[in-house]
């Protein structure tokens, strides 16, 4: 998504409000699967100051891992994007193609986006984990077997109660 700043100076603001695509090398070595039903709206302007004001809502679904079983499990998201750059500045650099008066947003969104990944995520209620955590019932662990070893030991618990 990219956008002509002379545009934007004739028309001091340009409103969005569509669907986009990210593409996939944006998100091959992070722990995102896929970028479902991805929308913006919102809108970006140019004030008196030559700052760019940005205001978007980016909303979508993340397919991510399952933090215990690894599985990939759908995350709905929806990240509020307030910023402003200032046009001479070093880090608006980063987004601004100064030779064709271009501004990438697709940068702006995805940095975005990037935050909105939780550290851990799971769809499994009331997992037990036992052993060694290696294990997982989703039900809860009930161990009625005894150990024989020990099996006298609570005969003997048993008769002091």
């Amino acid at each position: 998504m990219e956008l002509n700043l002379g545009s934007l100076s004739n028309n001091r603001v340009v409103w969005y409000d569509q669907d986009f695509e990210v593409p996939s090398s944006y998100y091959e070595n992070t722990s995102i699967i896929a970028l479902r039903d991805m929308h913006v709206k919102g809108s970006i302007r140019i004030d008196s100051l030559a700052m760019l004001n940005v205001d978007l809502t980016v909303s979508g679904i993340m397919v991510l891992p399952d933090s215990v079983t690894t599985e990939p499990i759908d995350y709905p998201f929806t990240s509020k994007i307030v910023e402003e750059y200032d046009l001479n500045d070093e880090k608006f650099l980063e987004y601004y193609q100064k030779k064709q008066n271009i501004l990438d947003i697709m940068k702006i969104l995805w940095e975005n986006i990037v935050m909105e990944v939780p550290m851990r995520f799971t769809a499994i209620k009331d997992a037990h984990l036992f052993g060694d955590g290696w294990s997982l019932n989703r039900e809860e662990n009930k161990n009625d077997n005894i150990d024989p070893r020990l099996a006298k030991l609570t005969d003997l618990l048993d008769r002091k109660e």
